[in-house]
């Protein structure tokens, strides 16, 4: 058996780290074998948005993430956002002027504009299935309680986990409540101080959404979603439409001009639906280049709760691969699946975590579609200045917390195993 320091990389022989056979052995000399499945999607227009990328943190570095000159990626999402609401309330006008200025089929037609207005607000959403209540969790809503006043915004609604590896919101409801909704794999492998990091930030988003532009372009993203729902042919409906010549055959000629104006409204109307569906994604595209948000937040949870702790999150974001492997693999077992999950993600080594982030670093893989790599992001928090934290989660409360969540962790437990 070979001596540690036996192992050298064939490439440039430099020494590489002591071999673990769960990870790839790698060499941070010259990056010989940090990616096993090779350069697969490193595009030229990757290379690109990796250069602006950069370009854009140095900015951020220099000037702050609160001076953001304007680009032309803003200028084309705040356009494209206003011509999608100017239309969908054109259908509003139009329709209250046609329905009561309008001779007989205006009005008709003004009806149905008002009608297809109020389709195109978005469809009540069901809440998730594992919440937490004020009344089941009253520790966790006094921790963010008291995150939402330093931040000088509303507390969610309700807080609910599912088995992602991260977090987002959700609206749910005809009242369109906001969820937060949490990864309880994340949750279960991070430490108190991270966790509370963890709600700064994604309470942060919500704080910077609060401005005219975030609303204006959440209003256009909600429309074209509207749209493409409302144009979208029934999925139950879409199998092929009877022969017309069966039916004129039979005797139904009503029902004969029906299908063959369905065979024509129908592709136009996917037609419509998939142009909803492009422009929608566009949109995303253009605001998504926009990332000040995602450092502002960044910045918000090193203020509130410390720069450490923040770096400790955005490093444990770099694992959601391994972890979602070895949550389907640990599920399998009758361990505590949690447990098992900490234990083995507080065993990967510190070459695996290195050989993740000079994977973003290469890759530009980021914790979320609009979000800047994660590489640079930890770049951006180890560059903040260190402070006291304004917000703390102590001890006794982290483990009230863990007995609050103790249903929930069983039950998406039970869920896990039989995914699994």
């Amino acid at each position: 058996m070979k001596d540690d320091s036996d192992a050298h990389c064939p490439r440039c022989d430099a020494v590489l780290a002591t071999p673990d056979d769960r990870f790839s052995t790698w060499c941070a000399a010259c990056d010989w074998n940090v990616d096993p499945l090779g350069p697969i999607g490193l595009t030229r227009s990757r290379g690109r948005e990796l250069a602006r990328q950069e370009r854009v943190f140095r900015r951020t570095v220099a000037d702050g993430p609160d001076v953001a000159p304007p680009s032309a990626a803003a200028y084309g999402a705040l356009v494209l956002a206003t011509a999608v609401n100017l239309a969908t309330a054109a259908l509003v006008v139009t329709g209250v002027w046609l329905l009561f200025t309008g001779t007989l089929p205006q009005r008709i037609l003004g009806a149905v504009e008002l009608l297809a207005a109020v389709l195109l607000f978005p469809r009540p959403a069901r809440p998730p299935r594992h919440t937490a209540g004020p009344a089941t969790a009253p520790a966790l809503y006094a921790i963010v309680g008291r995150t939402c006043a330093e931040l000088g915004t509303r507390p969610p609604d309700l807080i609910a986990f599912d088995t992602g590896y991260g977090s987002r919101w959700a609206a749910v409801g005809w009242r369109r409540r906001r969820v937060l909704v949490l990864g309880l794999p994340l949750w279960e492998t991070l430490t108190a101080d991270q966790r509370l990091a963890l709600l700064v930030r994604e309470l942060a988003h919500v704080a910077d959404e609060r401005r005219p532009r975030a609303r204006w372009i959440r209003s256009a993203l909600d429309s074209l979603t509207g749209w493409e729902d409302l144009l979208r042919p029934d999925p139950a409906r879409s199998g092929a439409a009877p022969d017309p010549r069966h039916s004129l055959a039979s005797g139904g000629r009503a029902s004969n001009i029906a299908h063959v104006g369905e065979m024509f409204a129908r592709p136009l109307m996917g037609l419509l639906a998939q142009g909803a569906h492009l422009l929608h994604a566009l949109l995303r595209a253009l605001d998504g280049r926009c990332v000040d948000q995602a450092y502002r937040a960044d910045r918000t949870a090193a203020r509130i709760a410390t720069a450490a702790s923040t770096e400790g999150l955005l490093q444990a974001l770099l694992l959601e691969e391994p972890a979602a492997l070895a949550l389907q693999r640990l599920a399998r077992r009758g361990d505590d699946l949690w447990e098992a999950l900490r234990d083995y993600l507080s065993s990967v080594p510190d070459s695996e975590r290195a050989r993740r982030l000079r994977l973003s670093e290469l890759r530009g893989d980021a914790s979320g579609s609009r979000y800047p790599p994660t590489c640079l992001r930890i770049r951006f928090v180890r560059a903040l200045p260190r402070t006291e934290p304004t917000v703390t989660m102590s001890g006794v409360e982290a483990r009230t917390v863990d007995l609050e969540l103790a249903a929930i962790r069983s039950s998406i437990g039970r869920e896990c195993r039989q995914n699994a």
